[in-house]
């Protein structure tokens, strides 16, 4: 199976996506493992960096694809549902689940705003993700998390868990629907309003 964590920056979505496979022994595919690359080489602002992160996704992407099917991905994303190309990356990562023949599972973390601007700033994302609480803040006030309507998705609040609690609770949800879990198609692309 696929374990698709989005939220915003500051959620915990690698911190918790770490724990998770562990506790799965999955391997762990998350967003900054191919934006990095792209950053790194082009630049944040270099218009060159969406071209090549977009051929770095599909050198990856092709490659978790041809893996075992018994292998379980962990994958994290901050998507939003105004934006083309996060509606689009939600497409590439249903299609990598269509093509493996393998179930899908949206789990949308959430906590509250003014907890996410807190965590922006912590020492340990400098350099590497967002730290401005006013960016936060006005993505947050512009956009919606993209959610797939899909009855398998988990929405999470970890404004008060550990993240050691949510990736246990992400678990016991897996349990819990894994009898009624079929393989990733279209229906994945429906989006809750």
């Amino acid at each position: 199976m696929i374990v698709h964590l989005n939220g915003w920056p500051g959620v915990g979505k690698l911190t918790v996506a770490r724990l998770l496979a562990q506790r799965l022994r999955a391997r762990l595919i998350d967003n900054h493992l191919l934006h990095d690359v792209a950053i790194r080489c082009a630049g944040m602002d270099d218009p060159a960096r969406w071209p090549l992160y977009e051929a770095v996704r599909a050198a990856a992407y092709q490659a978790l694809a041809d893996r075992p099917r018994s292998e379980t991905f962990v994958m994290t994303n901050a998507l939003c549902l105004g934006a083309a190309r996060e509606r689009e990356a939600w497409r590439h990562v249903v299609a990598l689940a269509e093509m493996r023949g393998v179930p899908l599972i949206p789990v949308v973390l959430e906590a509250d705003d003014t907890v996410l601007c807190s965590r922006v700033q912590r020492l340990e994302r400098q350099g590497r993700k967002l730290t401005d609480p006013n960016v936060l803040a006005a993505m947050i006030r512009a956009d919606r998390l993209l959610k797939p309507d899909v009855p398998e998705r988990l929405d999470l609040d970890t404004t008060h868990i550990a993240a050691a609690d949510a990736a246990a609770a992400i678990e016991a949800h897996l349990l819990a629907v894994r009898g009624q879990l079929t393989p990733a198609n279209a229906r994945h692309l429906v989006l809750a309003p």
